[in-house]
């Protein structure tokens, strides 16, 4: 057998594995053999060796015999789930004063959530205590951190979070903790949790509006990237100031550092916190609108803290862009789903995908993103 054969009967073998694990995750209880070769459309021979591999990897439970309708025990036929237990799995959020780590199980189910200050502001070793204080061990890990990652996955840049700066994350937390480490951009995990449980879009711009503005960008159901790492990062040029009275990349407003007194005057109807809604808006349309006319997004989906304003700051963003925009096709702009927590759970998702060998045994197997949609999550301030 040529090399180019056996590399497509190995991609056949890793195809017919990820389809069993997606049906029996999707299930609704433990299946058979042949209710597994049913939902797949693979043959019971198939499916039977697939099973094996999985018990062999400690990913599959051997559930009970069937018992038919009259209650009797009928002719056993072996039942299989996924183990739950046969895998944790954890997402951790670096923030300037606190970190946040979430642990699920190998299905997706949230067993434990801890957040602890970071105040010595060693980072790695409060990311190493909040995981530890979950009382688990994960075998796979998405950190999520707020600055730019360099095309070797170092930090090289970060205004939040300067000690961490060269430093290479994955390798120092696999260390500590012995897990597999997948380092992302905050920002960009949020924009990837929201391409999964969010309005359904192939292609999204993610503007997260807080304190500061952070952009990101999904294409073709990915994060997209660049050659370098950079793109959607904006505030990396020089000089760049998404309005006239930031400072240093933080916006300020009449109320101070806070918009919400401002939005809540806005939401009764003051009409000079309207208007400076209204010009904050204009202000920074253009330059959203630029990246728009070049990625073409099917979606603007708007999160941060001001988001949760609703359409009492939408509305006007969303006249600024289309009035900037004069193709009659023009991206919709909507709010986030997660108001609070999509870095955690984008980067709880990243940790499935970048660890399905480990977890499932079988290489790309998708994170089980309707799962984590049911995370319950925090409201935090943004």
């Amino acid at each position: 057998m040529s090399t180019a054969e056996s590399a497509a009967g190995a991609a056949v073998r890793q195809g017919n594995a990820r389809d069993c694990v997606l049906s029996l995750r999707e299930a609704s209880g433990p299946v058979s053999v042949a209710e597994l070769a049913a939902r797949t459309g693979l043959s019971r021979p198939t499916v039977d060796s697939v099973l094996q591999d999985l018990a062999d990897s400690g990913a599959l439970l051997l559930a009970s015999p069937a018992v038919d309708r009259g209650g009797r025990p009928g002719r056993p036929a072996r039942r299989f789930a996924l183990d739950p237990s046969s895998a944790t799995v954890a997402a951790v959020d670096l923030g300037e004063r606190s970190v946040t780590c979430l642990v699920s199980d190998a299905v997706g189910t949230v067993l434990a959530r801890t957040t602890v200050p970071a105040e010595t502001g060693d980072h790695l070793a409060a990311a190493e205590e909040a995981v530890r204080g979950t009382g688990h061990a994960p075998q796979c890990l998405g950190l999520a951190v707020p600055g730019i990652l360099a095309a070797d996955g170092r930090i090289a840049q970060s205004l939040a979070l300067p000690d961490l700066v060269g430093r290479d994350l994955a390798a120092e937390l696999a260390q500590r903790l012995g897990a597999e480490v997948v380092v992302e951009n905050d920002i960009k995990l949020a924009a990837l949790a929201e391409r999964h449980l969010g309005p359904p879009a192939e292609s999204i711009a993610y503007v997260q509006i807080g304190h500061r503005i952070s952009l990101a960008l999904i294409l073709d159901g990915r994060i997209l990237q660049g050659s370098h790492r950079l793109a959607g990062e904006l505030g990396s040029q020089r000089g760049m100031r998404w309005t006239s009275s930031s400072e240093r990349g933080r916006l300020t407003w009449s109320t101070g550092d806070e918009a919400f007194p401002l939005l809540e005057r806005a939401a009764a109807g003051d009409s000079a916190a309207c208007q400076e809604i209204d010009a904050f808006c204009a202000e920074i349309a253009p330059r959203l609108a630029t990246v728009l006319l070049t990625l073409d997004p099917e979606l603007v989906v708007v999160g941060g803290g001001l988001s949760r304003a609703g359409e009492t700051f939408l509305d006007p963003l969303r006249r600024s862009l289309h009035h900037l925009l004069m193709s009659p096709d023009q991206p919709d702009v909507v709010p986030a789903r997660l108001t609070a927590d999509g870095s955690l759970i984008g980067a709880l998702g990243r940790a499935f995908e970048h660890g399905s060998a480990r977890i499932t045994g079988v290489i790309g197997v998708p994170a089980p993103w309707p799962a984590l949609l049911r995370t319950p999550t925090r409201r935090t301030a943004s």
